[in-house]
């Protein structure tokens, strides 16, 4: 399939600048889109325009209701009036990252979980994340969940403390340590909070490129 063809106007887009004065990354959404290039809104940051200037490459991604999707483009215009917008090019090519159900990405990081009971939540129990994704979570802990328990799971997404309902789906007792081994689907969480997870999953990975780890 063209990936090209998931481009469209209203599309929301995050854009990614990796080097210069205006390093970082930008919510925006797709304005226009033409055979050659295409229109998004100037992004604003803590209620100020970003002034991205004209060369300026970019990564954009873009989400749609199973996968993600990035590209590479770069500023070729600037456009004030009447609505400011930046013209950058169409891609040549879009690469479709990964579905949202099967990215697990491994970590160590410390968590806290407690079981929904019928009078309300369990005590609090510790453990720490194996690997993480989009849809759920797996992790270690000193005690085992039975299958289709509800626990409300709270972790770190980089500096950010989260919660997250989920859905035990597996738990395996390890023989040489006696920890368990425990699958989680997450349960009934936006779609924001799925976004950010899988921006923090690419963030990670991309990370580890760099440094030649994957």
């Amino acid at each position: 399939m063209r990936y090209q063809e998931k481009l469209f106007e209203g599309l929301s887009v995050e854009i990614i600048i990796s080097e210069g004065e205006y390093e970082g990354r930008y919510k925006t959404r797709i304005e226009e889109v033409g055979v050659r290039i295409i229109s998004i809104g100037v992004p604003v940051s803590q209620g100020l325009v970003v002034p991205l200037r004209e060369g300026t490459n970019l990564e954009a991604i873009f989400c749609d209701e199973v996968s993600a999707y990035s590209f590479t483009s770069v500023i070729i215009n600037r456009i004030a009036t009447p609505i400011p917008n930046l013209i950058i090019e169409f891609p040549s090519k879009i690469t479709k990252i990964q579905r949202r159900q099967y990215v697990r990405l491994p970590l160590v990081t410390p968590l806290e979980y407690q079981v929904l009971e019928n009078n309300g939540l369990s005590k609090s129990n510790k453990g720490y994340v194996i690997d993480l994704s989009g849809g759920g979570i797996l992790f270690k802990s000193k005690s085992s969940l039975s299958e289709k328990t509800i626990i409300i799971i709270r972790t770190l997404i980089g500096d950010e403390k989260i919660e997250l309902p989920a859905t035990v789906t597996r738990s395996i007792k390890e023989e040489e340590n006696n920890d368990f081994s425990i699958s989680a689907e997450f349960h009934e969480i936006s779609e924001n909070m799925r976004d950010k997870i899988i921006r923090y999953i690419f963030d990670v990975q991309r990370e580890r490129r760099k440094k030649g780890l994957i």
